[in-house]
């Protein structure tokens, strides 16, 4: 009998599975004690294959590279520029000449101006002009309006520098100052081209014949700084 046991236990056990699957699904069967759940039976249902989605592309770095600032504008190349005319820094001064032909004296920038009205018709420059300006002194070069009352081209004696100068021109008789060459030689060779602050009053100059050829008796001189 008790062998017998362990064969009656199986087939007990093998018939409560039998139960189980013909019907007695949800009612635990117990053989012994022991109880036998029954087996989901439920399929597994199968959700449709889901098209494969595009990942979504990943969002590139922005691109924040700063915006050039515009580029400021750039001068073509200038073509050189010819220098414009130049004009006499005593235009402005209510004793300068505006019309007629003239002779402007900047003893400042020691230039002599051949002018026509407020047009310069030939600049010269460097002159010599006096050691001492508007000293009142006999040696002193004067500023003011003065006027052309003598004129000598030839070769002629300076005493106090004891050499020759030509193509005189005079405008300050009270001082006897006026324009000539260079100081020359007996034979009209340049000795001294000094120019600056250098002479006794008088304005000397290299280009002498031009200044004698454009002065005429009566001529305005205008002597400024």
């Amino acid at each position: 009998m008790i062998r017998l046991l362990p064969l009656l236990l199986i087939v007990l056990t093998v018939a409560g599975v039998f139960v189980a699957a013909c019907g007695g699904a949800g009612r635990p069967s117990s053989v012994a004690g022991l109880a036998v759940e029954p087996r989901a039976t439920q399929a597994a249902t199968r959700s449709p294959a889901s098209a494969a989605t595009p990942a979504a592309p990943a969002l590139s770095a922005l691109d924040v590279s700063p915006t050039p600032a515009p580029a400021e504008p750039t001068a073509a190349s200038a073509a050189t520029e010819a220098a414009p005319a130049p004009t006499a820094a005593s235009a402005a001064d209510p004793l300068a000449p505006t019309e007629g032909r003239w002779i402007d004296v900047d003893v400042t920038r020691f230039a002599v101006r051949l002018m026509d009205g407020t047009a310069v018709v030939q600049e010269i420059a460097p002159v010599a002009v006096g050691k001492e300006i508007d000293t009142g002194a006999y040696e002193s070069t004067q500023t003011g309006l003065f006027h052309v009352y003598s004129k000598t081209e030839d070769l002629a004696w300076d005493a106090p520098y004891q050499t020759y100068i030509s193509h005189w021109v005079g405008f300050d008789p009270g001082r006897a100052n006026g324009f000539h060459s260079f100081l020359k030689d007996k034979d009209g060779l340049v000795v001294d081209a000094s120019t600056g602050r250098v002479s006794n009053g008088c304005i000397r100059t290299g280009a002498e014949a031009a200044v004698f050829a454009f002065a005429e008796i009566g001529m305005p001189v205008y002597v400024h700084l």
